[in-house]
């Protein structure tokens, strides 16, 4: 029986399987019953065959969990796709091992996210599959061209930090992370509570020093008014003003950052001065920009962009 109710009308339909309708695995063509759930399948699969063939339940079941993860029954789907078609469960491996070799863009981040997912709900006890999907969230919510989303993108990845922690409550890695988006979202107490934990497990050196004096700050109470996440956010703003061509109101915004002084000094990005410096080529700054794109390289003497803009204005050539 159809249904009209997936998360895409254009390219899914739901079709629930008559009682008894069973999918064959394995050498043995082992039979497996289907859950009396709507099972979404390819729309234009459909077109050639209303009756739907267990390559079709399969397909459908695969390309759509990947897309919606988080969708309505997503575990049952998880759970056919294990016991009735393993080599695409075999194939989320493999993938996700691709994705790693990846350059960190956010497409590919995404792809990476929805599949640990899939591979979490059918291992809701494995620690490394929540620490790694809270890792990939959070590394999608710091990149720059994603700071519009910053804090949605930190709850997501504290949820499954939190969830990790659950599973093993005492791995540093996992408390440093919740750490840190608990001093980004200005949950300083919080902050403090995890990493001291952190510090009290670590050896002498670089790490420890680091974050006794954060937990110091904490202590001392000189802690900036606002959130670093709302600067982030700020961050964000100005991007998409810069994406509308509305330059003067994207660099407002980083220069009123800049002056600040309190997101460059916590989260010292060449990003950020790279932007600035984008921002005042726009609006005719070239002696701005210039400076701005010299602390770029202090911060990444590697940065092949904000090397070419400074040669851009030594040969009057900015902006074009």
């Amino acid at each position: 029986m159809l249904n009209n109710q997936p998360l895409d009308p254009v390219e899914y339909r739901f079709w629930t399987p008559p009682v008894g309708k069973t999918l064959t695995t394995g050498p043995d063509n082992q039979e497996i019953e289907l859950p009396l759930i709507p099972l979404p399948l390819h729309a234009s699969a459909l077109e050639s065959s209303p009756e739907p063939t267990e390559k079709m339940i399969g397909e459908g079941l695969y390309d759509y969990l990947r897309r919606f993860p988080d969708c309505p029954e997503n575990t049952k789907f998880a759970r056919i796709l294990e016991k009735a078609y393993p080599f695409y469960i075999a194939d989320l491996g493999s993938q996700i091992i691709m994705l790693e070799a990846k350059e960190v863009d956010p497409p590919y981040i995404r792809r990476k996210i929805s599949m640990l997912k899939i591979l979490a709900l059918l291992d809701t006890t494995n620690f490394g599959l929540a620490q790694q999907i809270g890792i990939a969230y959070f590394q999608l919510a710091m990149i720059y061209t994603e700071l519009i989303h910053v804090r949605r993108g930190l709850n997501n990845a504290r949820l499954w930090f939190e969830q990790a922690r659950r599973i093993n409550p005492e791995e540093i890695g996992n408390l440093n992370y919740l750490g840190q988006i608990c001093f980004l979202t200005g949950a300083y107490p919080q902050a403090r509570l995890y990493w001291q934990r952190v510090v009290s497990s670590l050896d002498a050196g670089v790490s420890r020093q680091e974050l006794q004096a954060r937990i110091a700050l904490i202590d001392a109470d000189e802690l900036p008014i606002q959130p670093l996440v709302e600067g982030l956010e700020a961050i964000g703003i100005a991007m998409e003003h810069y994406n509308a061509q509305e330059y003067p109101e994207a660099c407002l915004i980083m220069e009123r950052l800049e002056e600040e002084g309190r997101l460059p000094q916590a989260l010292p990005n060449p990003e950020f001065f790279y932007f600035l410096g984008l921002c005042r080529v726009k609006n005719g700054d070239s002696a701005g920009a210039f400076e701005s794109f010299n602390k770029t390289l202090e911060l990444d003497p590697q940065h092949e962009a904000a090397r070419q803009q400074l040669d851009l204005i030594l040969d009057g050539k900015e902006g074009d």
